[in-house]
């Protein structure tokens, strides 16, 4: 049986446009509304899985347009016959334009410039640097790879940390197993949270974990909320281990307007921007993944189930 490709999700035309592009040729698509919906073997989805799980007998291949992908574990469409693959796309670059960004911004104390901009204030003050600090990524993959190196490029010393096998050549630039976290984090100036959403990372950063900062570290979140302890981040804070959080994603978003995270002094909030994509860079993504499929080649970025990303 020929191959349907169901595309659901913002601005479908606009996906398409960039899908045929990267693989330069017509995509047999079909739309949500389409009489031969049904009939699709293979799903872009390039927003989150509709609330009602849709009915596709002969589905063999799901792609999300997302990096995160623990929207997708529970849901009946992803079948033991089905493949299901992730989006990396321009993710690494844009999440580490945002980390280090951000953390330019803490110590070069831009807040202070804009507040003495609105009160016509000359003060001159000495910046701070990231020079010789210590940036520790936690969920090193593809994107802590690329928040790495721009990280080192600033003159920063990197550690980090993952579940997957580490070369000798990563385990001398500072890659570690999980169990070298609790002597790795005592050592961190920044800590980037990029683990996923599994069972294992539920609430991941917790009362002890926290406890194990220098005084003055930095936090920063940039993966899911769903890996931080609230009432523990909050109490951690207090005691300045961390000094301060930067958190892009939270546990219930749009993050509720009465939560403490939105007023307290030493947090900053942004509204899950770090990794946003475009139609153009996840259209082309899913054009890449789809040559790969017609040649009977393995397809980039596959979910393990047991793994959960």
């Amino acid at each position: 049986m020929s191959d349907r490709v169901l595309v659901t999700g913002r601005d479908p035309a606009a996906l398409v446009r960039a899908a045929e592009r990267a693989c330069g040729e017509t995509i047999p698509w079909v739309g949500p509304d389409d009489e031969q919906a049904a009939l699709a073997t293979v799903w872009f989805a390039s927003s989150a899985p509709p609330p009602i799980p849709l009915v596709l007998p002969s589905l063999r291949w799901i792609h999300s347009a997302w990096a995160g992908v623990d929207r997708w574990i529970a849901r009946p469409e992803w079948r033991d016959d089905v493949l299901l693959t992730r989006t990396i796309a321009d993710f690494p670059q844009r999440i580490a334009e945002y980390v280090l960004g951000n953390l330019l911004a803490v110590v070069l104390d831009v807040p202070r410039a804009r507040r003495q901009q609105t009160a016509g204030e000359w003060a001159r003050w000495l910046p701070g640097t990231l020079q010789g600090k210590t940036m520790l990524i936690v969920g090193y993959g593809a994107i802590g790879t690329t928040v790495a190196a721009v990280a080192r490029s600033l003159g920063m010393e990197v550690l980090g940390v993952r579940r997957g096998p580490v070369s000798e050549e990563e385990r001398a630039r500072g890659i570690q197993n999980p169990d070298a976290l609790p002597r790795l984090l005592p050592r961190a100036d920044v800590v980037v949270n990029l683990l996923p959403a599994t069972p294992e990372t539920d609430s991941f950063w917790s009362a002890d974990r926290f406890g194990l900062l220098p005084e003055g570290a930095i936090f920063m979140n940039a993966s899911r909320g769903r890996c931080v302890d609230d009432a523990a981040l909050l109490a951690a804070l207090e005691r300045g281990r961390p000094a301060r959080a930067l958190l892009d994603v939270f546990r219930q978003e749009p993050l509720p307007p009465a939560h403490p995270f939105w007023k307290h002094p030493d947090i900053w909030v942004t509204p899950h921007v770090a990794g946003l994509g475009t139609e153009e860079s996840e259209g082309k993504a899913f054009g890449e993944n789809w040559r790969r499929w017609t040649e009977g080649k393995p397809l980039l970025h596959p979910v393990e189930r047991l793994r959960g990303y």
